[in-house]
């Protein structure tokens, strides 16, 4: 699989198990606290894939790298969206 349709996945997991999770919260429903678990570490794996292929990226420079980096830390799912939809195509190395 590719790391395009990973980066997907996970970042489209994290979002609805973030919904399902206040849901949880809200209703005070049982094993909330293990689904924004899984929301944390599915967002943490998003988090390093991304950061990885900023950091990696020779495409943009370090000021354009920095900003992506502090989005990314601040304003994770909003970065994260702008990210994947347009962001993502002009830093990775297209081959």
């Amino acid at each position: 699989m590719q790391k395009i349709h990973i980066l997907n996945i996970v970042f489209t997991l994290s979002i609805v198990l973030v919904t399902l999770g206040a849901l949880f919260k809200i209703m005070h429903y049982p094993y909330s606290q293990i689904v924004m678990i899984i929301v944390l570490l599915s967002m943490l794996v998003f988090w390093f894939l991304t950061l990885s292929e900023i950091i990696s990226s020779s495409r943009i420079p370090g000021s354009e790298k920095f900003m992506w980096i502090i989005g990314l830390i601040f304003c994770g799912s909003i970065a994260g969206l702008v990210y994947l939809l347009s962001g993502r195509n002009r830093i990775i190395n297209n081959k």
